[in-house]
């Protein structure tokens, strides 16, 4: 959940009205001279995704023949947006540190914009979620067990090890902060990229990015054979499991910046959208059951998916006057982007609460008035979001590129 970067190379003149003038746009490697607003659209799309599994799907008992139960039916490989997260962060933190790999500052600046972007807004989450634990779950008890009951020590929220603790106890741990397991994922991955992208030798860098894309389905499968049951949630949540996306995102970010690379990819544009056809026609095969926890998915599934989300973004980024690019800059989904960290770390909390106090039940969808609060929760929780971005987020993000590599 990276912040917005940019890309140069976008054809800014205005050319006159000629055929040639017209062609689709071919770019010039990237560097962060200009912000894009396709990738906000990009992280919007994962951030709706996100709402849509946690408010809609996980909450839903209906089952075919009702229009909801179809719904249910259509939607199972929503477990997929999470690719498109790590996909995009591998994208462009890997497409930072390849640009400022020969600076004096790259270490340091590099980790003061992370902590200005990420840890302000994250220590605002366990801080008010410590806050409800004593002041709401302490006198009320059972009837919020569902959002509070956990085992997972809370010292491996302020160290980002929650992953490797929900991994050993195959056990999500706290409601509230369920979704901080990815978090934990990124700031693991924030230690290794910028040492593998600053120590090796940049033509050696791809072959990293492969090993690392070969290596995850690897350690999923190993892990389900070794601990077919316990092992399950571990596939989901740990590094080694998750490199396949985030390297993906730094191989294409790495290939996307050698010369000749927008040429060549200009050149081969229909075989591109071949290529995504195909990956589309290949995906219910995936996942079925809308559980990702098959050996199919785990050996071809993660990858599969990661790459459909890399060829969407290149595609949309290769030409601004496809429906793809069209799309990802809809000023609603960019905006949905620019307040994206937010919004996913808090709209589960803030949906169990609206649930627990106007429905007084757990995580459930069953009737108009679920939908309501549902409708409600979303509602506050964007209202949340663009005030935390604008009053809280956005100030310490700009003292933090203050810091120049």
């Amino acid at each position: 959940m990276s912040g917005a970067t940019q890309i140069v190379g976008r054809v800014e003149a205005h050319q006159p009205d000629t055929p040639s003038a017209r062609k689709p746009e071919s770019r010039s490697p990237l560097n962060l001279s200009r912000r894009i607003p396709e990738l906000d659209g990009f992280r919007g799309i994962a951030v709706a995704i996100a709402l849509y599994f946690h408010y809609i799907r996980y909450a839903t008992v209906a089952r075919p023949p009702s229009l909801l139960g179809y719904l249910y039916t259509s939607t199972n490989l929503i477990w997929s947006g999470m690719e498109m997260f790590f996909v995009l962060s591998g994208f462009l933190i890997g497409g930072i540190l390849l640009d400022a790999r020969d600076s004096p500052n790259y270490f340091s600046t590099f980790y003061i914009r992370r902590v200005c972007r990420i840890m302000p807004v994250y220590f605002l989450l366990l801080g008010l979620s410590g806050l409800a634990y004593l002041f709401i779950y302490r006198p009320v008890g059972a009837p919020l067990d569902w959002v509070f009951s956990g085992k997972i020590p809370w010292y491996s929220y302020m160290t980002f090890t929650q992953n490797f603790w929900m991994a050993r106890q195959n056990n999500i741990g706290a409601v509230i902060l369920l979704i901080t397991w990815s978090l934990a994922v990124e700031e693991q991955f924030y230690l290794l990229l910028p040492l593998i992208i600053r120590i090796v030798r940049r033509s050696a860098l791809p072959y990293f990015f492969m090993a690392g894309i070969v290596i995850a389905p690897m350690v999923r499968l190993y892990i389900i054979h070794k601990w077919f049951l316990s092992g399950l949630l571990a596939t989901y949540i740990l590094l080694p499991c998750r490199m396949d996306s985030l390297f993906l995102g730094a191989l294409f970010a790495y290939c996307l910046r050698l010369p000749g690379a927008w040429a060549w990819l200009a050149a081969r544009r229909t075989e591109l959208w071949l290529v995504l056809f195909g990956l589309i026609v290949c995906m219910p095969a995936l996942n079925s059951a809308g559980i990702p926890y098959s050996r199919l998915w785990m050996a071809v599934g993660v990858g599969w998916m990661s790459l459909f989300f890399a060829m969407v973004l290149t595609l949309a980024l290769m030409d601004s006057q496809t429906f793809l690019s069209r799309i990802l800059r809809v000023k609603w989904l960019a905006s949905l982007g620019e307040i994206g960290l937010n919004v996913y770390l808090f709209h589960l909390g803030i949906y169990c609460f609206c649930i627990w106090l106007l429905t007084g039940h757990h995580w459930l969808l069953a009737s108009w008035k679920d939908f309501a609060v549902t409708l409600l929760a979303l509602a506050i929780t964007i209202t949340f979001g663009k005030l935390s971005w604008r009053y809280f987020e956005k100030p310490i993000m700009r003292w933090g590129h203050t810091w120049q590599y």
